[in-house]
Order: structure tokens, then C-alpha cells, then sequence
């Protein structure tokens, strides 16, 4: 038997830890073996004026009285699980300890001293060290089996919880997201906009808003029916999508009227973006999915109007759509500003 391995495991706190479970009567389980290997090794005074005071009082150490104890000084603490690990590699070595001196028993006169020196077999205290070091190993395996199928059981919670999350992001999403055209819906237009007047409240910079409406709508879908209408509005949404920037924000505000809220533009610059919107729309040749035939141009017009700081949001929507509906009452197809 190699010597350094003896006097490692040989741990003479581990072993008077559980020399104090056999004496007192204790279940060698992990967490009984934490309490005393600390108050072996004197590293926590509480802990060892405490477990004194029992044992002065003559108070036994029943199960209630070992949970206490446990709770009150591992659980919630880092302590606790360095003192399991330690635990688990006492054992470790201790069931190797064990093996080994149960190989040795027939050849006795091959054992080494270090080993001899540990106990003699057929010491009644031994016999007792022993039975506690083989509970406490089986104690310590169950403990390793119900830690892999909690693991598991968590594993597949973690699962369950991922799916959880990616239904309701889902569902956030559709909630906000316009169902024919994936644009942003009036519940996210009403958001947005409340955010972006206080962020614009805040630092002072400009806010404008254009309202936007397809030309003569009502018309075409009566003239080619509702799924070319929808197409129609897929269409628009597109255009819009590729004349704002990343901080704008398009919504559809409802029917064939569309909003795109701007952050940071002045009322010139919201007017500009707004004639790039209607000059790519009126250049679209739009072409029916289903019978491919040519339709034409589709125009649209829109109305500007910038965030006067304390306004309330409906003023400022209203001006915006009273713009929109003045560049349809002077003929439809252009840009007006409030």
C-alpha cells in the first residue's frame, strides 16, 4: 500500500468525524458528515460552540436538531459545497482504504505498518468506523443518484421553459405585427409613438410624422377584388420599408392608411422622406399576382407634421392627417406639410 495514500486518506478530522456520528448515534449521511468534519477541523468557531453546547447539555442530536444545525451553517453558502466535495473525495478514498485492508485481511503479514497503524480489524471501534464509512458511502452514492435525476428533471424543465419563452415571444410579436403585411399594428404605432414624443420631450430633438394613404383605394378593390387590394398594401409597405431608416418607425394605422413615425428630422426632412415614398410608388407598374395582368401605377399621398414638444399625441396625429387629407383635397398623388 503506497504510504502517501494512506496518510492522505487517512484524514485524522475525517476520521474523527466519523468516530463523533458513531458515538453520538448519528445517520452517516453527507450532510452529517459536512457538520462534523467542520467541527473537526475548527474552521468555524459558531459552529463549534454550538455542537459544544449540545454535547455540555447533554442534548441529543436527533434529525430536527441536525437539520438546524445544517441549515444554520451550509445551507445558501459556498460552504456547504466545498464541504459536500470533500465529503464525496473523504469517501472516495475511504472506500478504497476499505477495499484495500479487505484484500490485505488473508496476508497478514504483508501489511504495512501505516496501514496496521490505521486500526486493527478486530478492534470493536473499528468494526463500528467501519459500518459508519460503508453507510456513509452508500448514503453518499444515493445522494450522486438523486443529483443526476434532479439534473435531469431540470434539463428537461429548461426545455419545457425555452418553449415556453419562444411561444410567447411568438405571440408578443403577432401582437404587435399586422397580419397581411408583417408591418407594425396600431397597438405598436401606439406604443411607439408615446415612447419616441417622451425620448423627444427629453432631449429637444425633432419628431415628425407622416400619414400616408393609398390613392382611390376603395375603388381598385372593388374594380379587382379584395386579394389584389391586399397585394396592393404589401406593396406600399415595401416602398415605405425602403425609403426609412433603421430608427423610423412604419406601422399600419389602419385600411390602406399607413403612419412612419421619424426620429431626429425636421419637418424638411420628414417632407423629403415622404416625397421619396410617393416618387417610388408612382414609378411601381403593379402587375396582379393571379392574372398577371398589368395594372398600372399606384399613387398615394401623405401628410407631415413635426412634434410641437408638450402636445398632446392626438393634436399632433390630427394635424398630420388634416395635412394628408389636404393633398388629397389638391389632387391626390403628392406630399403636404402642416
Amino acid at each position: 500500500m503506497n504510504l502517501a495514500f494512506v496518510q492522505r486518506v487517512a484524514d485524522p478530522v475525517a476520521i474523527s468525524a466519523m468516530q463523533s456520528m458513531s458515538e453520538f448515534g448519528i445517520v452517516p449521511t453527507p450532510d452529517n458528515f459536512a457538520i462534523w468534519y467542520e467541527y473537526h477541523a475548527g474552521v468555524n468557531p459558531e459552529l463549534k460552540r454550538t455542537i459544544d453546547v449540545f454535547i455540555s447539555n447533554k442534548r441529543g442530536f436527533d434529525g430536527p436538531a441536525l437539520e438546524e444545525l445544517h441549515t444554520s451553517f451550509f445551507s445558501n453558502s459556498k460552504e456547504q459545497e466545498v464541504l459536500r466535495l470533500t465529503s464525496l473525495n473523504v469517501m472516495a478514498a475511504a472506500q478504497q482504504v476499505l477495499d484495500l485492508l479487505d484484500a490485505e485481511k488473508p496476508v497478514d503479514s504483508r501489511r504495512s505498518p501505516e496501514a496496521a497503524g490505521i486500526q486493527d480489524p478486530s478492534d470493536q471501534s473499528f468494526a463500528r468506523l467501519t459500518k459508519v464509512l460503508a453507510h456513509l458511502i452508500a448514503e453518499t452514492g444515493e445522494m450522486a443518484k438523486r443529483s443526476d435525476r434532479l439534473a435531469l428533471r431540470m434539463r428537461h424543465s429548461a426545455e419545457k421553459i425555452e418553449g415556453l419563452e419562444r411561444t410567447l415571444d411568438k405571440a408578443r410579436r403577432d401582437a404587435t405585427l399586422d397580419g397581411l403585411t408583417g408591418i407594425a399594428n396600431r397597438r405598436s404605432f401606439d406604443m411607439d409613438i408615446n415612447e419616441l414624443a417622451a425620448q423627444a420631450m427629453n432631449t429637444g430633438e425633432d419628431l415628425c410624422l407622416i400619414m400616408l394613404d393609398v390613392d382611390h383605394f376603395k375603388l381598385f378593390n372593388d374594380t379587382w377584388g379584395h386579394q389584389t387590394g391586399d397585394e396592393v398594401l404589401k406593396l406600399v409597405v415595401a416602398t415605405i420599408q425602403q425609403n426609412v431608416r433603421g430608427q423610423d418607425r412604419a406601422a399600419r394605422y389602419g385600411g390602406e392608411e399607413f403612419a412612419v413615425i421619424l426620429p431626429c428630422t425636421p419637418i424638411a426632412g420628414a417632407a423629403t422622406v415622404g416625397e421619396n415614398i410617393r416618387q417610388a410608388m408612382e414609378k411601381q407598374q403593379f402587375v396582379a399576382r393571379e392574372s398577371q395582368q398589368t395594372i398600372g401605377g399606384i399613387t398615394v399621398s401623405l401628410g407631415v407634421a413635426c412634434y410641437d414638444p408638450g402636445e398632446p399625441l392626438l393634436d399632433w396625429i390630427g394635424r398630420a392627417d388634416s395635412a394628408l387629407y389636404q393633398a388629397k383635397h389638391d389632387g391626390r398623388n403628392r406630399v403636404c406639410s402642416a
